[in-house]
């Protein structure tokens, strides 16, 4: 069999900092971290069914659609597809993942040792991801809930209200620690966005030797970014994303805590009530353990902070829509 790239995905809650970990992947040499893919968990059925040629094409669709709105030159192309299997005597699900991947990889495929993609939320479909892919490594990144939240009611996707920002935040974390019994420790890492702003060398230094690689490629990396390098291997403009705006800024710990500043008092109590028993697990502090909503039972502020996404989300696509 010939040799193939080890599948690596890097993932966690939105805004937990995956882009900023693939790209300084994609500065070590034989690692391509593609730009967010997204469509697995949501066309695992075409997936499986890859062999009949209308999933294919329909997947070639689906496929194609994200691809444009995450901004890639690429695109799936059938005939292409089926030279890809042909060159690499590889068929099926994974070898079309492997290569979506590679559509805008600067190195060849067989040359590369791991290749994925940092699509946050497919750490809400590890088991197909391991049903496709059994030999897959996991990077999971985590942050601070109440700064994932700060950064989440701000963006053009995911909550628009903190209450359910969080408990959407509990969720992929839930799922994380449900994934961990069916990963072995081997092919598995979590980090701490934290760590990774306040000491990047030695978080990358982790990560590296997680990937069986020395110290001088993560400290090479570390460096490349430091020095605002803007060679970002298949990433093109994902740095000119409003979402990803600072992605070639320096890492440091002025990243770290900005939901003291940009939320209210009332704002982090409600979002530390749903979140306590995430920040205890994960080592983050609060001042004082208080009954959530949950073990209150209290149904109507969980409805009303529904009510309220619901509403913020049909204002800002009005709003976006007369742009």
């Amino acid at each position: 069999m010939k040799r193939q790239p080890t599948p690596l995905f890097i993932l966690g809650s939105g805004r937990s900092g995956t882009t900023i970990t693939a790209s300084l992947l994609n500065r070590m040499p034989g690692i391509h971290i593609a730009k967010e893919t997204g469509y697995i968990g949501q066309n695992i059925a075409l997936l499986r069914n890859i062999e009949t040629p209308s999933s294919l094409q329909r997947l070639i669709s689906e496929v194609n659609s994200w691809l444009t709105v995450e901004q890639w030159q690429a695109r799936a192309d059938l005939s292409d597809f089926q030279s890809f299997c042909l060159t690499h005597g590889i068929a099926g699900a994974s070898a079309f993942i492997h290569y979506v991947w590679q559509l805008e990889s600067s190195t060849s495929w067989d040359q590369l040792e791991y290749i994925g993609d940092n699509t946050p939320l497919y750490v809400t479909c590890i088991p197909a991801i391991l049903e496709l892919m059994p030999n897959a490594r996991f990077i999971h990144m985590v942050r601070d809930p109440r700064d994932v939240v700060c950064s989440i009611v701000k963006m053009r996707f995911g909550a628009d209200d903190p209450v359910l920002a969080a408990m959407e935040w509990h969720a992929t974390i839930g799922c994380w620690l449900m994934a961990e019994r069916m990963i072995d420790s081997s092919r598995r890492i979590e980090c701490h966005y934290e760590s990774l702003c306040g000491d990047p060398a030695m978080t990358m230094r982790r990560i590296a030797g997680f990937l069986g690689r020395g110290e001088h490629e993560a400290h090479k990396a570390v460096a490349l970014h430091a020095a605002n390098s803007r060679e970002l291997p298949s990433f093109g403009n994902v740095a000119g994303l409003p979402h990803h705006a600072r992605l070639l800024e320096p890492l440091n710990s002025q990243r770290v805590g900005r939901y003291l500043r940009e939320l209210t008092k009332p704002q982090i109590e409600r979002i530390e009530e749903i979140l306590q028993y995430g920040l205890f697990a994960y080592g983050y502090q609060i001042s004082e353990w208080r009954a959530g909503p949950m073990s209150k039972e209290d149904r109507l502020q969980l409805t009303l902070a529904t009510i309220r996404d619901i509403m913020k989300r049909v204002l800002r696509r009005v709003s976006l829509r007369r742009k």
